[in-house]
């Protein structure tokens, strides 16, 4: 059974990426805006294992997106794996206070994203 990784990301060419480099080991979903993701996430009867987020993003941004999930029966027990390109504290920290399970910083190291995958899916 392959895993499912949602990657969430308002850039075109970081969604390409991540994808290309994932999909011979997940099946990988998309979203271009938070709430695609919680609506992606919500109506896929379970089958995201794993969400790459971006923190920033139009519209809803990642930590509405974190705080929304905190609510989810569905969304809830998905592990989240937070993108930023921002290596401040603060931002770490409030995404941790909101249950990200991880954080990746942009460009995102490959190598990186494969060990926080498995790490998160307890591979």
């Amino acid at each position: 059974m392959k895993y499912t990784v949602l990657i969430a990301d308002d850039s075109k060419l970081q969604r390409v990426i991540l994808k290309e480099n994932l999909k011979d080991i997940y099946d990988v979903a998309e979203a271009s805006c938070g709430q695609e993701c919680l609506d992606l996430v919500e109506n896929s009867e379970g089958k995201i294992d794993v969400v790459l987020l971006d923190i920033v993003m139009p519209g809803m941004d990642g930590f509405e997106v974190l705080r929304k999930r905190q609510r989810s029966e569905i969304f809830k027990n998905i592990p989240v794996i937070v993108l930023t390109m921002s290596d401040m504290k603060a931002d770490q920290e409030l995404a941790e206070q909101l249950g990200a399970d991880g954080f990746l910083l942009k460009p995102v190291n490959l190598k990186d994203a494969h060990f926080r995958i498995r790490q998160v899916l307890g591979e």
